[in-house]
């Protein structure tokens, strides 16, 4: 998508404002999805010029997966769980699991943003979204799982993709049914 050409009425762009930018685009795409946001919205949020948000993000596409890695930031240290080799596979997927739910609850409007994204985006959005947002995350609990083989301690005939989606699985709808 091409930038819009500056308006005279509009402010100078200024390196300030990346922070807001991001608030404001992170608070739109969770009230209305992708789809039903504008770049001129997320300016009015963030109380600054449409140029400016151009001036920090060359696309709404642009602006959306940062807005989606922050998101999804806290997640990491969930994943940091499953890093310490010393432990034994139960006790790294139990501890990961339990900081995933807990990122989860802790954090509903993100959590519920990034649901909504895997949920309602389509296949162009939905592939970035697997490569360059969710990628680095999923693929530590599938190596989880391969270790986990690869030392005897998991079923070879599961596919350690399938065991990494229904790990993750399970937190979403616990998350999700928390309540019930």
């Amino acid at each position: 998508m091409p930038q819009s050409p500056p308006n005279p009425a509009d402010p100078p762009v200024s390196p300030a404002g990346r922070e807001e930018i991001l608030a404001a685009a992170t608070d739109l795409f969770g009230e209305s999805g992708y789809d039903g946001v504008s770049m001129s919205a997320i300016a009015q949020r963030a109380g600054i010029s449409k140029a400016n948000v151009f001036h920090h993000f060359r696309s709404k596409d642009a602006l959306y997966l940062e807005v989606m890695r922050n998101a999804c930031a806290d997640f990491t240290e969930a994943t940091q769980a499953l890093r310490p080799e010393e432990q034994g596979f139960d006790e790294r997927l139990r501890e990961f699991l339990r900081r995933d739910f807990e990122v989860l609850r802790d954090k509903p409007d993100r959590s519920r943003l990034i649901m909504r994204e895997v949920l309602e985006s389509g296949p162009c959005r939905g592939q970035a979204l697997a490569s360059e947002v969710f990628a680095e995350h999923f693929n530590e609990v599938v190596r989880l799982f391969e270790q986990a083989q690869a030392n005897g301690v998991f079923a070879r005939d599961i596919p350690p993709v399938l065991a990494a989606t229904l790990a993750l699985s399970a937190n979403t709808f616990a998350f999700q049914g928390q309540h019930v």
